[in-house]
């Protein structure tokens, strides 16, 4: 009889072990999970705490001032937080601000921001039919629509565009679209900043270069035409008149400036 029992009780023994040895498992997750979650709260409350900003630089931006950009980025519920913006600005990046691209903000101390700012490359506008101007980068694609006139930007005139998305090409005539973009790169590229395009009803170009007018005309001999205005406008620095390129050929290369009649 007494061998049965000892037997019959051994399943029982096992058992409680086994609840132990799990009752021990559970208290050390339990505690661990416990000061996992407290280390969680101290920290989030020092952050609360010690992190609230007080210095913000701003990076890349001419088009807005520092003040407008912070306003643009920094406009959550804890904003004041310099830890918070830099995690939810890397989480989910600031968009939508006319004319940027993109908006980076990383943390340089404990209560310092850092804001970079791209912005989109616009070379010129477009008045559209509506009211506003349509932005174009240096293909001629749309990159902004807005009733804003930046500074530095070439003014485009003699042509309206009816509706314009960004993204898109800007909707002119082809042969219209090719030389505009065609003349401004080959501007850029001989370092002659200009403020202003102005196409006239049969397609031809008159550009602005500070208080002179060249005239440019078609598209033929584009380069040859441009690639002489470096040797000729410092000769004309400070004076006021129209610089005739549209006749210039390889058989006819005179080019004359004409003042105005007094």
């Amino acid at each position: 009889m007494s061998r049965e029992r000892t037997i019959e009780e051994q399943p029982g023994r096992e058992n409680r072990r086994k609840r132990r040895r799990f009752s021990h498992v559970r208290f050390y997750f339990i505690n661990i999970l416990l000061g996992v979650v407290i280390v969680a709260i101290v920290c989030i409350m020092a952050i609360y705490v010690f992190c609230t900003i007080h210095s913000v630089t701003v990076e890349g931006n001419t088009i807005y001032t520092d003040e407008q950009v912070e306003e643009y980025v920094l406009s959550d519920k804890y904003s004041n937080n310099a830890v918070y913006e830099a995690l939810i600005n890397t989480i989910k990046p600031k968009k939508d601000i006319p004319f940027i691209d993109k908006v980076s903000v990383r943390l340089i101390g404990y209560d310092s921001l850092r804001i970079t700012v791209t912005e989109k490359k616009c070379v010129g506008y477009i008045p559209l039919t509506e009211g506003g101007y349509a932005y174009f980068d240096e293909d001629g694609c749309i990159v902004e629509c807005s009733e804003r006139v930046l500074p530095d930007v070439v003014q485009v005139t003699g042509v309206l565009l009816e509706d314009a998305q960004v993204g898109q090409q800007a909707g002119l005539e082809e042969k219209q679209l090719s030389f505009m973009v065609s003349l401004l790169k080959k501007l850029k590229k001989y370092n002659l900043p200009v403020s202003a395009l102005a196409f006239d009803e049969q397609g031809n170009v008159t550009v602005l270069y500070g208080t002179i007018y060249i005239s440019v005309g078609d598209s033929d001999y584009l380069e040859e035409k441009i690639m002489r205005l470096p040797h000729i406008l410092p000769y004309l620095e400070g004076q006021t008149g129209i610089l005739h390129l549209e006749d210039w050929t390889e058989d006819n290369t005179d080019i004359v400036f004409e003042r105005p009649k007094e």
